[in-house]
């Protein structure tokens, strides 16, 4: 299966004309579906069902995998002004939408990390920290994983930790220490732990994986219509501590109750940390791209403007540096991300050879067709609101969305959408779900934040099958893992993902984010 946020690589049969005929069909039905839409009296819908004749055939393309990634994404650019619903001019801008080139820059520094090792020697590092406890290993490299998929893209995190993984199983094996049940799971437990973090990571930052960025982009023109915000620190400070709250509850999960491990000391347990007890010195590459990540991550986190409450405003650096009248998302994150990737190219990495920190050949390789996902999607959001669609579907939602209590309804979207992601790719469901949930909730008159959010989290937790993300694939490749554990570990992870997650949106992200939870009660009791 394709990359759920990242890409993975091409197989060899990469069009498939069975799929990309029904495909098709999906588009025309869809197309059919839309003239029973609720439009405005006096709006011709014509132009609303061809925009869902591309939306189905795009999304359906995803989905079935029926073409290349990047051939799909580019179906909105070739096909809607030609059947008449948006200009190319207008369709260009969301696939140069700045969340585009906050995660090229991302993925520049991504591969700055990679290729100086500096992921290797924290792993280490924590692996020698916890000790040689089953439990307490497996609980960092979920931890791990979760840390540092927050920056980098989930398929590389786990390629990177897999062989470390791999080795630490490979020398508990050696040890004898485990009954043979035990060792399996432990194998099994490392797996789950560097397919899952990589997940669980990627929602705790704007760049953390791609459905983020779907959500920025849909976000946007209500930001413009003058919506609050939600900044690169805001959502961190929001999400950050859900994605380690997260990793830490399902290690507990996975090491007790889904492959239940001994919580005692390994009488031969140095022998384990042999390699990261002989880390050596830091290099100056390793040097050099820990402060320019730090860097990149103080400036995405300052850039913007906190609300403090009672219309205080702590400025961000971006205000002082825009014309007047502007907003301090004249400057956007994407600005940053690519100022920080032309350091990478410029600053040496210290070795004899002369290398800098990236290079082309490396940066090459970054997921281009992840890049033209995103500006695919984008650009179908753009397309909703002149044809009329999203009034339509805000109508459609109204009455289901003021129906229950709102905490019910969250919930229930919650499972809904993780159970969708186990076999859709994320970043696809993202995209064909933020258009129809931001404008279903202005039409039911409640704040799209209370509705975007929790669906967009919920498409990263998709933990139970092999398919169901690359990560989860990547392990199971490696065959430490059977189908039964993962799924057993998975639903376990699942439904934890959504408890957890209805109470920290209610109690924690909520509040931090300006969205009124009193408010969203009083909607559903009919009270707006």
């Amino acid at each position: 299966m394709q990359d759920k946020s990242e890409p993975g690589p091409a197989t060899r049969r990469e069009v498939h004309v069975a799929r990309l005929v029904l495909a098709v069909c999906i588009g025309a039905l869809c197309w059919w579906l839309g003239r029973f839409l609720p439009f405005p009296p006096g709006k011709d819908p014509s132009a609303a069902c061809r925009l869902l004749f591309v939306v189905g055939l795009t999304t359906s393309s995803w989905l079935l995998a029926a073409m290349p990634i990047a051939a799909a994404s580019l179906l909105p650019l070739a096909l809607l002004p030609l059947l008449g619903v948006e200009s190319t001019e207008k369709l260009t801008a969301g696939y140069g939408h700045p969340i585009l080139w906050l995660f090229g820059g991302g993925f520049v520094l991504a591969m700055a990390v990679e290729r100086s090792a500096l992921h290797r020697r924290l792993a280490l590092r924590v692996a020698a920290t916890l000790g040689p406890y089953p439990r307490r290993l497996v609980t960092g490299f979920f931890v791990v994983a979760t840390c540092i998929s927050m920056w980098i893209n989930n398929t590389s995190v786990a390629l990177l930790l897999l062989p470390i993984g791999t080795v630490l199983v490979d020398r508990m094996k050696a040890l004898g220490e485990l009954t043979p049940r035990a060792q399996s799971n432990f194998g099994a437990g490392i797996m789950c732990a560097i397919a899952f973090g990589a997940s669980i990571g990627g929602m705790g930052t704007p760049i953390g994986t791609a459905p983020n960025a779907v959500f920025f982009g849909a976000y946007e023109p209500l930001v413009q219509a003058g919506a609050r915000p939600v900044s690169f620190l805001t959502w961190t400070l929001a999400f950050a501590p859900y994605a380690l709250l997260l990793a830490v509850l399902s290690a507990f999960v996975v090491v007790r109750f889904a492959l239940p491990l001994p919580g005692r000391r390994l009488v031969r347990g140095d022998e384990l940390l042999r390699e990261a007890r002989e880390l050596g010195r830091w290099s100056k590459a390793e040097v050099r791209t820990a402060v320019l990540f730090g860097f990149a991550v103080v400036l995405w986190m300052t850039r913007g403007d906190v609300q403090l409450g009672a219309g205080e405003v702590l400025h961000g650096w971006a205000h002082y540096l825009v014309p007047a009248g502007e907003r301090d998302r004249y400057v956007a994150d994407g600005t940053v991300a690519v100022l920080v990737a032309i350091l990478a190219f410029l600053i040496p990495s210290g070795s004899p050879d002369g290398r800098r920190l990236v290079d082309w050949q490396t940066a090459r390789q970054m997921p281009f067709d992840l890049l033209l996902l995103l500006g695919g999607g984008l650009a179908l959001a753009d397309a909703f609101d002149p044809t009329g669609l999203s009034r339509a579907f805000g109508e459609l939602l109204k009455p289901w969305i003021g129906a229950v209590h709102p905490a019910v309804l969250l919930l229930f979207l919650v499972l809904a959408i993780t159970l969708l992601s186990e076999f859709a790719s994320n970043t696809a469901v993202a995209t064909m779900l933020m258009p129809i949930l931001r404008d279903g909730a202005v039409g039911a008159r409640i704040d799209p934040l209370a509705l975007m959010l929790p669906a967009v989290l919920a498409s990263s937790c998709g933990f139970m099958l092999p398919i169901a993300t690359p990560p989860n694939t990547i392990v199971f490749a490696s065959r430490q893992i059977t189908f039964g554990q993962m799924a057993r570990a998975g639903i376990c992870i699942d439904l934890l993902a959504a408890a957890v997650l209805v109470p920290v949106l209610w109690w924690w992200a909520f509040p931090l984010l300006g969205v009124d939870a009193a408010a969203l009660g009083a909607a559903a009791r009919g009270g707006k």
